[in-house]
């Protein structure tokens, strides 16, 4: 196919590509060929792709394999497969080889030439492997949250529900296209915590090559949703070295919550640092949520725990193995507690008073519950389970949640 082919996609001319910068030009290919591939697709003459190219040509042909749906096979063959390909995956299912070469067939590059040309051919003989499949929920999750994923996701199990664990380290973008894309039915969006890494710009955040929004497919597409605000309390960044001087100063001034007596952010691994939130960036958080969830147009039920977010949002009197945070290391890297109810969290009452003010009250889909546990407390599963089982049975309506056992308002 010529390049005038593919152009002619979305009305671009060659002369204008040849006349634009190098990367002006890059992005107009790259964005003709994903509609054009889409077209093929749709035409039913694309059962895979595979390309083998450096730095210019990687980043041209992976416009059109992220517009590609999942599953469809996606092989990437690139000398700069050893650097951050981040911008190349984005979201899709994109499988990355280094060749060693940028280009030539010889001694050293034949077989793995070879073996990729292999890969993309059986990958397209597999065909639709979706018959039979039993419904699929989402849950969202961090390390610090794992308990009460677990919970959840046995709960959904029980009911016959297959079930896709969403670490929230940028793939919630591609949750949020798999609902879009009717492959999810249900949600317990137990951890929301790419929104505080999305907020510092961190490399676990949504991928930038992504034009969606979190929390919002759900909502739009009427499916039953839980939205907690798990991991809010903390934004997973990289190393300490990577931190800008800004944050780390905030640190040495108590803007932010240092770990003990370091003037540093706790360590989580030597390749995630923890930054935690102001209360003005909790405001702003909780504005978002409002904004996205007062458009909901399925029973959606936001529920906030009040003592509590992640296992490293505790006190010392809750720690506990089971809870992610043994006892005798004091408090949660990320525990603030409120200054009128040492018990709850100072960004949970925040939360809650503005929540409170801005999430629609005419809104008959949306509920705001608000209950005295931590999130990490077997009863929290149990209380998100109850409202998703009647949302699958038809049964749920706002407010009917008020006598629950540590269910406050």
């Amino acid at each position: 196919m010529s390049l005038d082919e593919v152009l002619a996609a979305n009305g671009t001319k060659k002369e204008d590509v040849f006349a634009a910068p190098r990367s002006t030009a890059i992005e107009m290919v790259g964005k003709a060929g994903a509609i054009k591939i889409m077209e093929l697709y749709k035409e039913g003459k694309v059962d895979g792709i595979i390309s083998w190219a450096g730095s210019v040509g990687t980043t041209t042909v992976t416009y059109a394999m992220r517009a590609l749906p999942f599953g469809v096979p996606k092989i990437m063959m690139t000398d700069m497969a050893s650097s951050d390909v981040s911008m190349w995956l984005g979201n899709k299912d994109i499988y990355i080889v280094n060749p060693t070469a940028e280009q030539g067939i010889n001694v050293v590059t034949r077989k793995m030439v070879a073996n990729a040309a292999a890969a993309i051919v059986a990958m397209a003989k597999v065909g639709d492997v979706s018959e039979g499949s039993r419904p699929l929920a989402a849950i969202t999750s961090y390390g610090t949250t794992t308990p009460t994923v677990k919970r959840c996701a046995e709960f959904m199990e029980s009911r016959g529900w297959d079930v896709i664990i969403i670490h929230q380290v940028g793939a919630g973008a591609t949750m949020e296209d798999l609902i879009r894309s009717g492959h999810i039915k249900a949600i317990i969006d137990l951890t929301i915590g790419e929104l505080t890494n999305n907020m510092y710009n961190s490399p676990y955040g949504t991928p930038k090559t992504w034009t969606g929004e979190r929390l919002t497919a759900a909502s739009e597409m009427g499916i039953p949703q839980i939205v907690v605000p798990g991991g809010l309390d903390q934004s997973a960044c990289g190393p300490l070295s990577s931190l800008p001087k800004e944050y780390l100063d905030d640190f040495k001034t108590g803007k932010r919550k240092p770990y003990k007596d370091t003037q540093l952010p706790y360590i989580h691994n030597e390749g995630v640092t923890i930054m935690v939130p102001t209360l003005e960036e909790i405001a702003q958080l909780s504005l978002y949520i409002a904004e996205k969830l007062n458009k909901t147009k399925g029973p959606t039920a936001f529920i906030l725990p009040m003592r509590g977010w992640s296992a490293y949002d505790q006190s010392e009197e809750l720690a506990s193995r089971e809870r992610g945070w043994a006892k005798g290391h004091g408090d949660g890297p990320a525990w603030e507690p409120d200054e009128q109810n040492p018990k709850w969290s100072r960004r949970a009452t925040l939360m809650a008073k503005i929540l409170k003010e801005k999430f629609d009250k005419n809104n008959e889909n949306l509920d705001f519950i608000i209950c005295d546990m931590h999130i990490l407390y077997p009863e929290f599963a149990g209380l998100c389970n109850k409202c998703m089982g009647d949302m699958l049975d038809g049964k749920w309506k706002k407010g009917m949640y008020r006598d629950f056992p540590g269910v406050i308002e």
